[in-house]
C-alpha cells in the first residue's frame, strides 16, 4: 500500500564544500552517473550510480530492475499473483523463500520491541475502513495480530482464518537492501538507493555524505531537518494525506492495538545501519509514546528518530 514518505534527495548541491572538497567534485566529472527510475511496491523510486564505467554500471542497473521484479512477485499488493497475495487467499505459502525468512525475523524483533505496535495484520484493518465492512471495530481486531502466524524454512500458515497481511512497511526497506547489496558487491562505492526508503553506499562523489532533506510534515515546501547519510539509511512515515475509505475519515497507518489512526506524532522519520529496519521502526514508531522511542534508541546502536508533532 501506498504510503507518503517526507524524503526529498538533495544529491546535487556542493554548497558549503571547502576548497579541497571543490577540488575533488571537479575531478569527479570523470564519473558517469546513471538513474534508474520506476515503481516498485506502489511507490516511485529511483537509484544513483556514480563511477567511471559506463558500461558496467549499465549492466548493474539491468541486474538490479530484475531484482526488483523478482522481489515485487513475493511482497507486492498489486500483484494479484504474487506471494502475499496468495498468502492473504490461502493462509498458506510453501518452502519460503529466504526473503520471507529475513523479513519475518526483522519483523519478528521490531514487533516484540515496540510493543505489537509493528503488525503487518494491519491490512485486515485495511479493508476494514476501505470496504465500509458491516462487522464492528472489535470484531475486526480479534483478526489482527502477529502471533497466529507461524513460519519456519518449509512452511508458513496462518493460524486464524480472516487475517490479512501487508508487509509494505518492511518489505520496501528489504528491497533497498537487496540492491544496495546487489551494487556493493560489483564494486560501487558511490551510490544512493531510493526505492521507498533511502540507503546510501559510501559517500556523494565530492567526498562529502549524502544530503538529505526531511519535508516538514505541515508545509511539504519546507525542509524539517537535513542529515547526512553515509553508509546508512533513512525512512519516513505519516498518516495524513493518504485516506483508505470513501468519506476521507481514515488514514492509512493504523494502531494495530486500538485499530484507530490518532497519533501524537504527524510525521516519524528513523535512521538506521539497514533500510529494512529504519522501513519498520519507522512505521511501527507511528503510535509510540516517546518513553518507547527512547528505549529503542538507547538499545540499538545507529538507530535514531525524529519526531514531527
Amino acid at each position: 500500500m501506498k504510503r507518503r514518505r517526507f524524503i526529498k534527495i538533495l544529491a546535487s548541491s556542493i554548497a558549503g564544500l571547502g576548497f579541497g572538497s571543490q577540488l575533488a567534485a571537479a575531478n569527479s566529472n570523470r564519473m558517469s552517473r546513471l538513474r534508474w527510475n520506476g515503481y516498485t511496491m506502489g511507490a516511485m523510486g529511483q537509484f544513483t550510480i556514480y563511477d567511471h564505467d559506463r558500461t558496467k554500471a549499465n549492466a548493474a542497473l539491468n541486474k538490479c530492475f530484475k531484482e526488483i521484479v523478482r522481489m515485487e512477485k513475493i511482497f507486492s499488493l498489486y500483484d494479484p499473483y504474487s506471494e502475499i497475495c496468495s498468502l492473504n487467499r490461502t493462509g498458506v505459502i510453501e518452502y519460503p523463500s529466504t526473503d520471507w525468512i529475513q523479513v519475518l525475523k526483522v519483523t519478528d524483533r521490531v514487533h516484540h520491541q515496540t510493543n505489537g505496535l509493528f503488525d503487518p495484520t494491519v491490512q485486515t484493518l485495511w479493508d476494514h475502513y476501505s470496504e465500509n465492512q458491516n462487522k464492528t471495530l472489535s470484531d475486526t481486531l480479534n483478526h489482527v495480530g502477529w502471533r497466529p502466524l507461524e513460519y519456519n524454512r518449509r512452511r508458513l500458515n496462518v493460524s486464524r482464518n480472516g487475517m490479512k497481511f501487508t508487509f509494505n512497511g518492511i518489505a520496501q526497506g528489504a528491497i533497498t537492501d537487496r540492491i544496495t547489496s546487489i551494487l556493493k558487491g560489483e564494486g560501487f562505492s558511490h551510490v544512493l538507493v531510493e526505492l521507498g526508503e533511502t540507503r546510501a553506499i559510501g559517500s556523494h562523489p565530492d567526498q562529502r555524505p549524502w544530503g538529505i532533506g526531511i519535508r516538514h510534515a505541515k508545509s511539504r515546501n519546507t525542509l524539517f531537518e537535513m542529515i547526512d547519510l553515509e553508509d546508512n539509511a533513512l525512512a519516513s512515515s505519516a498518516g495524513y494525506g493518504s485516506k483508505i475509505d470513501t468519506n476521507g475519515r481514515f488514514e492509512h497507518l493504523i494502531n494495530p492495538l486500538t485499530g484507530l489512526c490518532e497519533s501524537q506524532w504527524r510525521a516519524v522519520s528513523v535512521i538506521a545501519p539497514t533500510a529494512i529496519e529504519a522501513d519498520a521502526y519507522s512505521t511501527g514508531l507511528a503510535f509510540a509514546p516517546r518513553s518507547l522511542i527512547q528505549k529503542i534508541e538507547d538499545q540499538n546502536a545507529g538507530i535514531r528518530v525524529i519526531l514531527q508533532t
